[in-house]
């Protein structure tokens, strides 16, 4: 088994490819319980029903390398807002994850806290960056992203996006939590840097975020609430090779 101390996040990720290798999917499908293989089914495209049968299969392999269970003997259950958890066998220490997918990418992160989120997205996708953004960012977020140049700014949006996303799914509430109740800011002389602030309770110094870019198309965001300690060490890792088995 994997060690994964109270200051440690494991970020799993995983190239989903195009054209699928049939290889990895008919392994997840053996893995996936009947509501998850139903659901799976009732995607409309392929790459869509691949993608669910391929990130969620990473989920229980992923899981399964910090306790003595089965990657198929994982039960989840969902709390009042959809965040997932892990509902049984008991576990000695808890375990908590979460799980992001977009076209052709994966990720899960794993770690002892239990506001832990995750988001990718692939920044190539066809969207209305600016018509999102007006709608959903708040005020100081759209000034930004409009007064960049237009050659910076979808870039920019999916930053901006993931870490919305990241920070809502660790929160657990979903989109009961307002986009725009909350701003990110970022430091001209130091681009990775990331300022949260909010109107909400949430108090921006409990919590940490990490950026990464696993390719040009992809953008991942992570939130983690940090309970006071100075930050997390977040070890990425390939899940190809669980998948792949």
């Amino acid at each position: 088994m994997r060690e994964l101390g109270p200051l440690q996040i494991h970020l799993w990720q995983y190239s989903i490819g195009d054209p699928l290798d049939a290889r990895p999917l008919a392994h997840a499908l053996t893995l996936l319980n009947d509501a998850e293989k139903r659901r799976a089914a009732a995607f409309h495209f392929d790459k869509h029903r691949a993608a669910y049968t391929l990130s969620h299969a990473m989920l229980r392999l992923v899981l399964s390398q910090y306790a003595l269970v089965r990657p198929e003997e994982w039960q989840f259950l969902a709390g009042p807002w959809g965040k997932l958890e892990i509902a049984a066998p008991a576990l000695d220490t808890p375990l908590w994850f979460n799980l992001s997918h977009t076209d052709g990418f994966a990720v899960c992160v794993a770690g002892r806290v239990s506001q832990l989120g995750v988001d990718v997205e692939n920044v190539n996708r066809k969207t209305s960056h600016d018509e999102l953004a007006q709608r959903y960012f708040a005020a100081a977020e759209y000034d930004y992203l409009r007064n960049l140049p237009p050659h910076l700014q979808r870039e920019a949006f999916f930053r901006i996006w993931t870490l919305k996303e990241a920070y809502i799914k660790a929160e657990g509430k979903g989109l009961s939590i307002p986009l725009a109740s909350f701003s990110f800011r970022f430091s001209a002389d130091h681009p990775a840097q990331v300022t949260f602030e909010s109107s909400r309770e949430s108090n921006p110094d409990h919590w940490s975020f990490y950026e990464f870019q696993p390719a040009p198309d992809y953008r991942i965001s992570l939130a983690a609430r940090n309970a006071g300690y100075a930050s997390f060490h977040v070890e990425r890792l390939d899940a190809a090779p669980l998948l792949n088995g």
